[in-house]
């Protein structure tokens, strides 16, 4: 984002001084760096997605993106002094439930995930070990002399209170329906939710502007409040006339997860700077990342769904 910020600069500062001579300017590359994205909840497997960093200016396909992946890491897990191995594994071995696993914990259609989509998807896991409420597991990746680790513990469940809807504020949009929830927060402080929605048979997708949630400001209260429609990531533009709203005859399942506060500061921070990229007047923003050594994040989730059905 920097060096993105110092070529605007420049070309803005070669305007003004009204020269005509074509100038190339060399950004030099940053060092490469492993990428972990990791998650494990209660009663499913840890997975672990590991991928090298990309140049900024390079050109992102989906032969760029398979060749990022890393292969042939070592990557164990410890949770009460017992460390159990992942193992490489790609799409074209991955099981119906480890598909929806993956495409539960990060959003991903199965399509993505399906050997016939001809694009390779690597991940890193084990069937011995499952997640449980109230565990701390740590994380460690070593690949060709680097060595990455991580620590996060899936916190004790905070499910939703109740859902409901509310018709659309225009009356032209009488199909579409504002989701609400009831949130009773425990009365101790530092409660951390991130939540994805599921409509129909879609995949679960996380709120598109914001999908973290602290009880920092709500800490013992009970709360009502609108719930966005997730959305795939990566969308070009949004329609603000019809954002986060679901229709008439869908099927809303909620999945609300707790996490620990890392995990709640990479999920915020990410979306910030996603939010403000390119934007002249936003605070400098740096992703909090939980891996030290790398980049990326490893998060536990302790999960509970919450469905209804909009008549």
């Amino acid at each position: 984002m920097l060096k993105y910020k110092l070529i605007l600069a420049l070309i803005s500062a070669l305007l003004l001084l009204g020269c005509e001579e074509d100038i190339t300017i060399a950004i030099p590359e940053g060092d490469e760096q492993l990428v972990v994205e990791g998650h494990i909840e209660q009663q499913a497997p840890p997975i672990v997605i590991l991928t090298r960093t990309v140049p900024v200016f390079s050109d992102i396909s989906a032969e760029v993106l398979e060749q990022s992946f890393v292969h042939d890491a070592e990557v164990t897990v410890t949770v009460n002094n017992q460390s159990y191995t992942l193992k490489e594994t790609s799409s074209t071995a991955f099981t119906e439930d480890l598909k929806q696993v993956i495409s539960m914990q990060f959003g991903l259609s199965p399509g993505v995930l399906n050997s016939a989509s001809g694009f390779s998807f690597y991940v890193y896991t084990t069937d011995e070990l499952l997640g449980e409420v109230g565990k701390t597991y740590n994380l460690k990746v070593s690949h060709q002399g680097k060595t990455l680790t991580s620590s996060t513990t899936i916190p004790h469940l905070n499910p939703i209170d109740s859902l409901w809807t509310i018709p659309h504020p225009n009356p032209e949009e009488d199909s579409l329906r504002q989701l609400y929830y009831r949130y009773n927060d425990p009365d101790t402080l530092g409660n951390y939710i991130r939540y994805f929605t599921k409509r129909n048979q879609e995949p679960f997708y996380p709120g598109l502007l914001a999908s973290v949630f602290t009880d920092e400001f709500v800490n013992g209260a009970t709360i009502d409040y609108p719930l966005d429609r997730g959305e795939p990531k990566g969308q070009p533009e949004v329609n603000e006339d019809l954002y986060g709203y679901f229709g008439k005859g869908d099927t809303v399942t909620v999945r609300w997860a707790a996490i620990d506060r890392p995990h709640y500061s990479f999920w915020f921070t990410l979306e910030n700077e996603q939010l403000n990229n390119g934007s002249p007047i936003s605070s400098p923003n740096i992703t909090q990342s939980n891996i030290t050594g790398g980049l990326g994040i490893w998060g536990g989730y302790a999960v509970t769904y919450h469905t209804i059905i909009i008549d």
